[in-house]
């Protein structure tokens, strides 16, 4: 009596599993993170509200969480680029996953800025508030960016998502920029914040469909 062969899951159908279990937990953990992420006292300027946020235990948590769904973004968004995707799309998501990464590696050294809290205090930057604020409008625009790329680019040719999540991660995507790209000069569009945790209800539901893809 022969034993039955079972066939191994196809390279397609594991690289939909991983990304799509990746950007499941990712989004959780990004809405997880900014749900828990400190406030400030809205006085004084910039430096002094940062002081406010660095010193509230929530800090640490709260960016650890957003640290990890940096991190599951990436490698979501990467097993997805190692998929047969049309020429735009293979080199979207590389962009992507590239951006995620150093987005990633800035999110580390956003974690640790409250060791800094001590030399706040007196309302002077430091080297780490200020590499923090470079990462804020730079790195983390550019990241909110790359994602409204995907998930518009993705939804529309049901690569990423579909035309279903195409706009929670357009709308989260542009909130969650224009937030970043101004947090260092006005308080007006900090409001968005809450708005661009839509990004963590894209990546979800992207995973959701990712994982139920054959």
């Amino acid at each position: 009596m022969s034993t039955p062969v079972t066939a191994r899951p196809s390279t397609i159908s594991r690289l939909n599993r991983v990304s799509g279990i990746c950007l499941v937990l990712g989004g959780i953990t990004f809405i997880a993170g900014g749900a828990t992420h400190p406030g400030d006292s809205g006085e004084g300027d910039k430096v002094q509200q940062l002081h406010d946020m660095l010193v509230q235990p929530s800090w640490y948590p709260s960016h650890a969480l957003l640290l990890l769904s940096m991190g599951l973004f990436t490698a979501g968004i990467f097993a997805i680029s190692r998929r047969d995707l049309g020429k735009s799309m293979a080199a979207a998501t590389k962009v992507a996953a590239a951006i995620g990464a150093l987005a990633t590696v800035g999110m580390a050294a956003h974690l640790f800025a409250a060791l800094e809290a001590d030399s706040l205090a007196a309302g002077q930057p430091t080297t780490i508030s200020t590499m923090q604020t470079w990462n804020e409008t730079i790195v983390d625009t550019l990241w909110a960016l790359s994602i409204v790329v995907l998930a518009v680019a993705g939804g529309l040719t049901r690569t990423v998502g579909n035309r279903v999540t195409l706009p929670l991660g357009l709308v989260g995507g542009l909130a969650y920029a224009l937030a970043s790209a101004t947090i260092a000069f006005t308080d007006r569009f900090d409001p968005l914040f809450p708005v661009g945790s839509l990004i963590g209800i894209w990546a979800a539901a992207a995973g959701v469909v990712a994982m139920t893809r054959k």
